[in-house]
């Protein structure tokens, strides 16, 4: 096997250097995105079924995408909406720590300009 495909099966597990290059070259590794972004669903998925759960493989996720989203701004339109809608019906259940990504996520969106100052105000105050 060589090198660049066994670099390839690491990605998926890699988080931070499948968001380097992501953010390189957003249509070379589409499918890669699209296997972690289908990941994070079964995710939310399951921790919707009990919010007070804590999650650190989910928190990883909500970070790996807000930091690529703009990248695939078509695809990640609604991202930003599921996180405010997350926190303002789970906020009083959340783990603390997920209720922290969750902010963080919205803000770094927010600094590059992906999510409105206005949504992000309504929400924390």
């Amino acid at each position: 096997m060589d090198r660049s495909s066994r670099n390839r099966n690491q990605l998926p597990t890699n988080l931070p250097q499948l968001q380097n290059l992501i953010k390189r070259d957003p249509t070379a590794y589409r499918d890669e995105f699209f296997q972690q972004y289908h990941h994070y669903r079964a995710l939310l998925q399951l921790f919707l079924l009990n919010p007070s759960s804590e999650s650190k493989k989910l928190e990883e996720l909500l970070m790996f995408l807000s930091q690529v989203a703009q990248c695939y701004p078509e695809e990640m339109s609604t991202f930003p909406d599921e996180l405010q809608t997350l926190l303002r019906k789970h906020c009083s259940v959340l783990d603390p720590e997920l209720r922290l990504t969750l902010c963080r996520a919205l803000i770094l969106m927010r600094n590059k300009g992906f999510v409105t100052p206005q949504s992000l105000l309504e929400l924390f105050f």
